[in-house]
């Protein structure tokens, strides 16, 4: 059954998690499929999954993720985020780790590590975001990602031992500072 919230949006009676990172991450995700046109119809797809918003908090969401309105290649109205304005989109180097370990300090909740995988915990629905930022950010010692709905399953590369870069990622946590491992380069190592 649907009930008005305090934001006068709809929501069936369940609820999604509502933190700020998951509700960031269904925002960007919505946006760039095209479906969002108008705060409005933002705000009722969102409640319709469960996320509680405000309309005041859903228009800091879309500038803090750096949304703009503009209009499609139709004309009609819509929702983009250019690419210079997604963390991710920074190409590799040391611009990029920057803003890594700034979204890592924001999203990652936990991180354990065996021999050759580390596994990293986010918010609900941050996982997939946050994986996509680490494929981006150009890391030597990371062969890719796998990233469900709260958790990301970070492969590292040959030689490169994964409780160092677990001991980097939480370091990151807790910091916001780019770990020094990032830079390290094996790519010697596959020649």
């Amino acid at each position: 059954m649907l009930k008005r919230n305090r934001g006068g949006f709809m929501s069936e009676g369940h609820s999604a998690p509502t933190s700020r990172a998951a509700r960031h991450a269904r925002i960007r995700a919505l946006i760039e499929e095209g479906r969002i046109s108008s705060q409005a119809e933002l705000g009722e797809i969102l409640a319709s999954e469960g996320f509680v918003a405000s309309q005041g908090t859903l228009s800091r969401d879309l500038v803090e993720i750096g949304a703009v309105r503009g209009r499609d290649h139709t004309g009609n109205p819509c929702y983009s985020i250019p690419e210079s304005e997604h963390p991710s989109d920074v190409t590799t180097g040391s611009p990029a780790w920057a803003k890594l370990a700034r979204m890592t300090k924001e999203l990652c909740a936990g991180v354990r590590n065996n021999e050759y995988l580390v596994v990293l915990k986010t918010p609900p629905g941050a996982a997939q975001y946050y994986g996509s930022a680490i494929d981006k950010a150009g890391l030597d010692i990371v062969l890719g990602t796998v990233a469900g709905d709260d958790t990301i399953a970070l492969m590292c590369a040959t030689g490169v031992d994964a409780g160092e870069v677990a001991d980097a990622f939480s370091q990151m946590a807790v910091t916001g500072v780019p770990a020094e491992i990032l830079s390290r380069s094996v790519r010697e190592e596959f020649a």
